[in-house]
């Protein structure tokens, strides 16, 4: 048997399984709906994965480059954390190479190979989540006074920005917009899909960075809901809510109010709009409503929930932006 510290994780999830549990009752089963339109209860281990989702791929030096060019649109200390992480890739990648231009084969040496594939960005992706699991507990029991701590509000806003980077709906929704007019076009849009695994990371780091570094500027909101009728989660759980995000026409929006359920009964806000007032606020039924049929609409396959009457009023609007337009 091989030892452990090289076995590989194939099943990759791209929505936190732990974060899913909070509509699971007490348990590990919560209500989605399915690819056929259902709604099923089961596991949240079977729900928003795939397999060897994140694993990583051999990069070529146009790829290097283009990711490269992307990284210099970023701040100075990102840029350099970027191609850190970078150069590691690449350190493995040319220690492959030499084990390759042996000859020679080991089964040793193959598995940890393999794993390291597999696991690479996967084990990145949990250490961000063990660094948010205390602040997530603190959030859902209305202890927002845990970010009054720099370093918690640092890691919550890093956890965050993969939030939105790092599902199978964002991913897909990025490849759909790529221009591929010309070659260089071409170019690119093969290196964002080729290399997704590691520019997603990336885009992640930098929109959680943008996030703590507007904290101030923006409004951090914690939405208390006693109304009743429970919040939904997604297969892509931070949705931005902010009324200028066009339901019809291809346009980026210039502002966001990114939106992310914690559970049930809590969720938080980061506004560029002035809707929510800092800290706690208690919504109304309508709020939660449409909220609830924002995170649907721009759910890929699953919407999540609690029960199945909380998922029964969005099934309708599943999905619906992709079929209106092809980016978020």
């Amino acid at each position: 048997m091989l030892r452990t510290s090289i076995e590989a994780k194939k099943r990759h999830h791209y929505v936190w399984a732990n974060y899913l549990t909070r509509w699971g009752n007490g348990t590990k089963n919560v209500f989605y709906t399915t690819k056929t339109g259902k709604i099923a209860c089961d596991s949240v281990r079977a729900i928003a994965a795939d397999d060897f989702f994140y694993k990583t791929t051999t990069l070529t030096s146009e790829n290097v480059d283009i990711i490269k060019a992307f990284s210099r649109k970023s701040p100075s200390h990102l840029h350099t954390q970027h191609i850190s992480y970078l150069d590691d890739v690449l350190k493995l990648q040319r220690l492959e190479a030499i084990y390759r231009a042996s000859g020679k084969q080991d089964q040793e040496a193959e598995a940890l190979l393999h794993a390291t594939k597999c696991n690479l960005m996967e084990n990145l992706h949990s250490s961000h989540e063990m660094k948010a699991l205390s602040i997530l507990e603190a959030l859902a029991n209305e202890r927002l006074d845990i970010l009054h701590d720099k370093q918690h509000m640092i890691e919550f806003m890093m956890f965050f920005g993969h939030q939105i980077t790092r599902t199978k709906p964002f991913r897909d929704a990025v490849f759909n917009a790529q221009p591929r007019r010309n070659n260089l076009e071409i170019k690119v849009s093969d290196t964002i899909v080729h290399a997704w695994w590691f520019i997603s990371y990336m885009f992640g780091m930098n929109i959680g960075w943008s996030l703590y570094s507007s904290r101030n500027e923006d409004i951090h909101s914690l939405l208390v809901n006693d109304t009743g009728l429970p919040f939904i989660t997604s297969d892509h759980p931070v949705v931005n809510v902010h009324s200028c995000v066009s339901e019809t026409d291809f346009i980026a929006p210039e502002y966001a109010d990114f939106y992310y359920p914690i559970s049930p009964r809590i969720a938080y806000i980061i506004c560029n709009s002035k809707r929510f007032s800092p800290g706690v606020n208690y919504i109304d039924k309508n709020t939660v409503e449409e909220l609830n049929i924002k995170i649907a609409n721009q759910a890929m396959v699953h919407i999540i929930g609690n029960t199945t009457n909380a998922l029964l009023p969005y099934k309708k609007h599943l999905g619906l932006r992709y079929k209106k337009r092809p980016l978020f």
